[in-house]
């Protein structure tokens, strides 16, 4: 079997250079189109994408769903849905090019896809119940703090609790973008990774007392004794360099950099929940623990500050992204219904069942 088909690579490079710069998609989403195109050519043994049409369209979805992943189990639905969409998404663009437009059969495109009930089957994802506000707390008062690297951890949890920031903005940040005195955080696009790259000012929530004293006290430790200047990062990563007594490298104090990406933050949120007792935690979980307890706390009109502290132009976007409430919740809310109206209260099974006797 040939290993690569040069015409398909160039082509291949085309709609990588298209999906960056032309619909500003990110490396990690390029990246899994790119294997999903991969996996295509895997099964076609490199043909040229010009032989694209129906039947191959068809078979590719069969030998797909047929695949094992790296622990030998089959695909998931969710995974062959979105491999099937990426591919797609390939042949729609591929289509309209010059010189594949009247060798690519069009109508095997709308072959790529599953049945609309299995596109809600992979879709469908089960219920991540957010940690409470009261479990966050409950996180800090059993992080050790004696340290600065334990100092720094600590301050990472509080800082996401109280502003909502997202892993890769946090890691981003500097000591100039947090105003103390406003208690706000200019989250600048310029230096912050944001959210498509979007001007982002958020407000420390009121949402925990000890996580705001955290923040605040790391902040001025950082800048009075560690001697953080404005440019320097919020949460530094640690220096490493040689020991000459030693013959090894070792950590000496933080670095003026930035760690690369967010994986340290999310270890730190793992390690810190494990220790308490609790599951593991995501730090991107904490904005919907902001949101539940946003809708049960605060006024339309707070609601909607908090919003766009999270970095939303509409309210609804939130509600809809972070609001879902767990079952036990959902529950505890629709039981509730009723208690402040005398017209509005739930019968007992008895009395439910004198009111159907008198209605027969």
């Amino acid at each position: 079997m040939t290993e690569y088909n040069p015409e398909n690579e160039r082509v291949k490079k085309q709609y990588e250079e298209a999906l960056l710069h032309g619909r500003h998609r990110a490396p990690r989403t390029v990246e899994a189109v790119w294997k999903a195109i991969n996996l295509f050519e895997q099964f076609t043994g490199q043909k040229s994408f010009k032989s694209f049409n129906t039947e191959q369209a068809k078979g590719f979805k069969r030998w797909l769903t047929k695949q094992k992943n790296t622990k030998g189990q089959p695909l998931s639905l969710s995974t062959v849905r979105s491999t099937l969409a990426n591919i797609r998404a390939f042949f729609s663009w591929l289509v309209v090019l010059p010189q594949y437009t009247k060798r690519v059969d069009g109508r095997g495109i709308d072959y790529l896809r599953l049945s609309d009930n299995e596109e809600r089957a992979g879709r469908a994802t089960r219920e991540k119940i957010p940690p409470t506000v009261e479990e966050f707390h409950r996180v800090l008062e059993n992080m050790p703090y004696e340290s600065d690297v334990e100092k720094r951890d600590r301050a990472i949890v509080a800082f996401a609790l109280v502003t909502g920031v997202r892993d890769g903005a946090l890691i981003s940040l500097k000591h100039k973008d947090v105003d103390l005195d406003k208690r706000e955080v200019w989250q600048d696009p310029k230096h912050v990774n944001t959210k498509n790259r979007k001007g982002i000012t958020s407000q420390f929530v009121p949402i925990d007392a000890l996580a705001e004293k955290i923040v605040v006290k790391w902040i001025v430790y950082s800048r009075d004794v560690l001697g953080m200047k404005p440019e320097y990062p919020l949460f530094p990563k640690q220096r490493i360099a040689n020991n000459p007594d030693k013959m090894q490298f070792e950590a000496c104090g933080f670095s003026t950099e930035h760690w690369a990406n967010a994986t340290p933050v999310r270890e730190i949120f793992h390690k810190a929940f494990i220790a308490a007792g609790l599951p593991k935690c995501q730090p991107h979980t904490v904005r919907n623990t902001i949101t539940i307890w946003a809708q049960g706390n605060c006024s339309q009109l707070q609601f909607k500050a908090i919003s766009q502290s999270l970095g939303h132009d509409h309210a609804m976007t939130t509600y809809n992204a972070y609001g879902n409430l767990p079952h036990h919740d959902v529950r505890k809310a629709v039981a509730s219904i009723g208690e402040g109206s005398s017209d509005l209260r739930h019968l007992s099974t008895e009395d439910l069942w004198a009111e159907l006797k008198e209605r027969n």
